[in-house]
């Protein structure tokens, strides 16, 4: 009889075991373990009493493991549906319904709170919300979660810079690019935001080196050749902002800023033919961008087209940040015409 029973609990083990090994830990694995210790115990068993106490231990650790697998079934359903949560609020954060999406991605951290993503994109709808201190917070708990998460690196050094704390800003762009699995296009990123927190420091040098890196890492990145093409303007090496601009306007062809920022360094070389084409192109894309009127109008004037400088500076003149700077200009061409 004993033998029968051995059989059939062994049985029974057998297709307990299977049934629990499609999803273990390895808590769970260190019982089952012992309970495959405890099964050859039982098939040696000396006689009934021994058999039986045996078994009474085989069953506390099987009740043991099934609250375990209970317990992790539970949680993977609770993953399972922060990440229908977190996806949800992404949907709503590229509707741009912050507070919609705002909600999801906190629904979506109480159901996992290891959920890193879901603390990034909170972070980004606080952003949009210009929660500035809460997106900080959550920016930075996405990284303590992973600490190789190169976008949360970013993000929260970038917001840094927004914030004017640009030494904090600086320790998360290196430790992004210090990330081994970083791929080019993020560490080119991130050698721009170093650059950007140099800039508005005034430290123009250092910011060139950094854009430098930045095109390095990804030569398509057109706001680094912007960004470089301002540094080297500020420190007087015009000829090579002109290059830095242009290879901008190659990635992006119908941007106007970039294309005004083209006509402004011509300006500088006194290239005004070029100058010309750049701002007529810029305006092209953008007809009331009043920063291309001017450089237009100074092309013209430089050139001796005073007419149509006219013309270029009454546009720049709606604009209240160039009204005085072309009104001075328009005066100096109407006394050129008096002469």
């Amino acid at each position: 009889m004993m033998n029968r029973t051995k059989l059939f609990l062994t049985f029974l083990l057998v297709i307990f075991l299977a049934c629990q090994v499609m999803a273990q830990t390895p808590e769970i694995e260190e019982k089952m373990a012992a309970l495959d210790k405890l099964t050859e115990k039982m098939k040696d068993a000396a006689n009934e009493d021994e058999y039986n106490q045996l078994m009474s231990k085989w069953e506390v650790l099987k009740a043991e493991i099934e609250k375990l697998m209970n317990a992790l079934q539970a949680d993977k359903e609770a993953k399972s549906r922060s990440i229908a949560k977190y996806n949800e609020g992404n949907q709503k954060l590229r509707a741009r319904r912050y507070d919609e999406a705002a909600k999801l991605f906190e629904e979506s951290i109480k159901l996992n709170p290891l959920e890193q993503r879901a603390y990034f994109s909170l972070g980004q709808t606080m952003q949009m919300l210009k929660k500035y201190d809460k997106a900080l917070e959550f920016y930075s708990k996405a990284v303590q979660l992973d600490n190789t998460y190169s976008k949360a690196h970013i993000a929260r050094g970038l917001l840094l810079n927004k914030m004017k704390r640009f030494d904090e800003a600086m320790e998360s762009f290196r430790s992004a690019i210090a990330l081994e699995n970083i791929q080019d296009a993020e560490k080119s990123k991130a050698f721009s935001g170093m650059g950007l927190a140099y800039f508005r420091q005034k430290n123009f040098e250092q910011a060139i080196g950094a854009y430098e890196q930045a095109v390095m890492a990804n030569p398509r990145n057109d706001e680094a050749y912007n960004y470089l093409g301002k540094a080297l303007g500020q420190k007087g090496s015009w000829a090579e902002a002109v290059e830095a601009y242009k290879k901008a306007t190659e990635i992006k062809p119908t941007d106007y800023k970039y294309l005004t920022a083209l006509a402004e360094a011509n300006n500088k070389l006194a290239k005004y033919s070029d100058a010309i084409q750049s701002a007529q192109s810029a305006i092209a894309n953008r007809q009331n961008f009043a920063a291309a009127w001017f450089e237009l109008g100074w092309a013209y004037e430089q050139s001796g087209k005073l007419t149509e400088a006219k013309g270029a500076y009454n546009k720049a003149l709606q604009h209240r940040d160039y009204r005085q700077a072309a009104q001075y200009q328009l005066d100096r061409i109407e006394e050129k015409l008096k002469k």
